[in-house]
């Protein structure tokens, strides 16, 4: 299995514009790095941080992120 640093890395490069790490206490972080154009834009699913209990768990989400930036962009 992968150390932390190349489980992040690889999390990372799956989702641009996200910071990526794992707290001491074991869960899993992201916030994302650029600028959100209309703060209006979140609350209607999207956020700025979200965490979650293991790897898999923030995957999911930063998929459901990315869809949302999705629907913005369109």
């Amino acid at each position: 299995m992968a150390g932390w640093d190349e489980r992040v890395g690889q999390l990372e490069a799956a989702f641009p514009g996200w910071h990526i790490w794992r707290s001491n206490a074991g869960r899993w972080w992201a916030t994302r790095t650029g600028t959100v154009l209309r703060r209006e834009d979140l609350g209607t699913g999207r956020v700025m941080t979200v965490d979650a209990d293991d790897e898999g768990a923030l995957s999911d989400q930063l998929t459901v992120q990315a869809s949302l930036d999705l629907e913005i962009a369109e």
